[in-house]
């Protein structure tokens, strides 16, 4: 019997700052995954997604922007291709944004086979099974491990995904970060996912993860655990470090009610130069990150039980995040609270209130997630709005 399918795009909307991410709420349109995608047909088939997006933004700590009133203009323009040819599959998604957000770049793009069982294989630029996936959040701007390089993160390696009923587990081989054949620091943070650059390298990962899947009275529970360790190679001078990371987390989806947390170590040891941090980077944009911390975060979404012809999903939405740094160092907070609407199954608007402290996204300073910085909150107000067809 052959089954039909249709891939809706998500795809992230940055806003024009100096650093842009989002991308949390790729699976609300997608009525199924890519890397979950079913492929029976005998025939060759290709489908091509899109989307078109703007942003507003004031951001009230930057005072010329204070007095224009924000900000609006472009955020992207994006294409995902999807191909298969009996159990062999092809995903790419290609965003194309302003210069100062990097530019044109690939987020995801990989070969894969489906078996029988349900499992598959992909091979290429593919997500890391680190934490909560596809995202531990369900806002547009993405929660604090973004940053981290710890939540929507892609890597160019090659995974296999067993999906049993009750358990399931992925294990992947990272060869490197989005590699960009040059050490020219002006070009190795022009990639979506946040990765280490600087004098350093992400190679050579290990990753897994495990996870038990329960259903109750409705609800469904998803606990978890995953872990990764790799090398951290410095060109510079030649020598090889490591990193390391282990996160516990829980996924529960009740009737219009969603919950995300997760908890997690990470180490960075760098050899050469000052190893309490790794210069970090994605979008043109480089911010040093502690090398080594404990980090919290926790999600909630409610949907409104409002529905008619035009109007799909109200949702609200509150996001904490907190990073406890190692050296004596002060953590680093992020509080997001914001509501979705969703017209058509097509309009997507995202409105949002961020807040941090020592946050390199929010009160533009490079070294917030390492040093103490001014140590205060800083706040922004954004709205994302986007066609997807």
């Amino acid at each position: 019997m052959q089954q039909h399918y249709k891939l809706l795009l998500l795809l992230i909307a940055f806003s024009t700052s100096n650093f842009m991410h989002s991308q949390a709420n790729i699976n609300l349109m997608a009525n199924t995954s890519a890397d979950t995608l079913k492929v029976d047909s005998e025939k060759p088939k290709l489908t091509i997604n899109g989307a078109v997006r703007v942003h507003y933004k004031d951001e009230f700590y930057n005072e010329t922007r204070k007095k224009e009133g924000g900000e609006f203009g472009f955020d992207l323009f994006g294409l995902v291709v999807n191909a298969s040819n009996k159990n062999f599959k092809v995903s790419a998604d290609m965003r194309f944004m302003p210069a100062s957000a990097g530019g044109t770049m690939l987020k995801e793009g990989w070969v894969g086979y489906d078996f029988q069982n349900g499992d598959d294989f992909q091979i290429g630029l593919i997500q890391d099974p680190f934490g909560n996936l596809d995202y531990n959040s369900y806002s547009w701007f993405l929660g604090i491990g973004y940053g981290l390089g710890f939540e929507g993160k892609y890597s160019m390696g090659a995974k296999y995904h067993h999906k049993g009923n009750s358990w399931e587990w992925q294990a992947a081989f990272m060869k490197n970060a989005m590699e960009t054949f040059t050490n020219d620091p002006d070009l190795r943070d022009n990639q979506w996912s946040a990765s280490v650059v600087g004098d350093n390298k992400e190679i050579n990962q290990i990753s897994g993860q495990l996870v038990y899947k329960i259903k109750t009275d409705g609800a469904l529970h998803k606990i978890g655990a995953s872990g990764k360790i790799g090398q951290l190679y410095n060109f510079a001078e030649n020598k090889m470090g490591n990193r390391n990371a282990l996160a516990v987390h829980y996924n529960m989806d009740y009737k219009n009610l969603g919950i995300k947390a997760e908890a997690y170590t990470y180490e960075f040891n760098a050899k050469g130069g000052n190893t309490q941090y790794v210069d970090m980077g994605a979008f043109n944009y480089t911010y040093k990150v502690a090398s080594k911390a404990n980090v919290y975060a926790v999600s909630a979404k409610y949907s409104f039980p409002f529905k008619n012809k035009s109007i799909n999903e109200i949702a609200y939405y509150s996001e904490y995040g907190y990073v406890d740094k190692k050296f004596g160092l002060k953590g680093s907070q992020m509080v997001t609270n914001g509501i979705l609407i969703k017209v058509l199954n097509q309009i997507y608007t995202h409105v949002e209130y961020v807040a941090g402290q020592n946050h390199p996204f929010l009160g533009d300073a490079q070294a917030s997630l390492y040093n103490d910085y001014d140590n205060k909150w800083h706040a922004r107000l954004q709205c994302n709005i986007g066609y997807y067809f």
